[in-house]
């Protein structure tokens, strides 16, 4: 099968894995940077607080699952459900006395249909061999597939700590060795995606004392990020939270590459759901778009964004395809 048939055909299938109207459930999954602080008084609380508010508001339906609520912040109210259990490497997440944690709390709290994989820092305070760590991420990634052959995995580089030694020895091999790992772990059905969680992520100002834990700006980040990467794959948002429409302006007609004919827009949100110009919409406009994806992101941005999360990605493909 050619790269590009592969492709087409992830795009068919993964257009099915979280139907319209459907409650999607989301795992947070990794270490204490997942959890957020230690204290139930917290003032800081954890990124799942603000990710959660950022969602909800705008009318996404989602579940967060896991296994504990620990440590049940009093001040903020959100779906405390997750996994993320402080101390954690990526090895003991695999065995643990005995036992394979990860196992264990995904029969807790069932089979995520996505998960928001933060995990490593213990491992770079550690200092365990990077050779090891990538061994241990793909055992992981390999048990949350057999709960779930149709997961999504949202996979994080890192956020740096405050010791910059650490983050060029420790932090920065292993965030650089995940997009591979994550090409090699997907399946046809089960994507794994790595989600820069480094860049724009202070190592000093946007954590506590300690470098290693963020603050609660560094949780606003956190959340922000996973956000941006988590909306294309999730049904569209509620019909019941009023949202304003942008002003889309109409742009000089344009041919895409491929097309017979200048895109056009067949609606009144000023989205070209005609990308090849023949009048209709119909199977042959998905394709083009997704053939010419980066054309259109750097060409047309506002005549494509049919998920309307400010940029033209995979989860435009997907939108269009829905809609036929």
């Amino acid at each position: 099968m050619s790269l590009h048939n592969t492709l087409l055909y992830v795009l068919l299938v993964t257009a099915f894995i979280l139907p319209v109207g459907a409650t999607v459930t989301v795992l947070p999954l990794g270490d204490s940077i997942t959890r957020g602080d230690t204290s139930a008084d917290s003032t800081n609380g954890s990124y799942r607080y603000y990710l959660y508010s950022n969602l909800t508001a705008a009318g996404y339906d989602v579940d967060f699952i896991g296994s504990t609520t620990v440590p049940n912040f009093i001040r903020f109210s959100f779906d405390q459900d997750h996994d993320g259990h402080g101390g954690y490497t990526t090895g003991r997440f695999l065995s643990q006395e005995g036992r394979v944690p990860l196992r264990d709390w995904l029969a807790v709290s069932g089979a995520p249909d996505i998960v928001l994989l933060h995990i490593g820092t213990n491992d770079a305070l550690y200092q365990v061999d990077l050779e090891s760590r990538l061994e241990n991420l793909q055992g992981i990634i390999r048990i949350l597939q057999d709960a779930n052959p149709r997961v999504t995995v949202l996979l994080a580089q890192i956020i740096p700590t405050g010791n910059w030694y650490r983050n060029e020895k420790q932090v920065d091999p292993y965030n650089a060795a995940l997009p591979a790992l994550a090409a090699n772990a997907s399946t046809m059905t089960s994507r794994v995606l790595v989600v820069d969680q480094n860049s724009g992520f202070d190592g000093v100002a946007d954590t506590q004392a300690d470098g290693i834990h963020p603050n609660a700006e560094g949780m606003k980040k956190i959340a922000s990020t996973w956000y941006r990467a988590l909306v294309p794959f999730l049904p569209a948002p509620s019909a019941t939270v009023t949202q304003p429409r942008p002003t889309i302006p109409t742009p000089t007609p344009f041919t895409v590459p491929g097309g017979v004919g200048p895109a056009r827009s067949l609606s009144e949100d000023g989205l070209f759901q005609d990308v090849n110009g023949n009048g209709r919409e119909d199977f042959a406009d998905v394709v083009l778009f997704f053939n010419e994806l980066d054309w259109c992101s750097a060409n047309a941005p506002s005549a494509f964004d049919f998920n309307r999360n400010g940029r033209v990605d995979f989860g435009d493909v997907v939108r269009l395809f829905e809609a036929l």
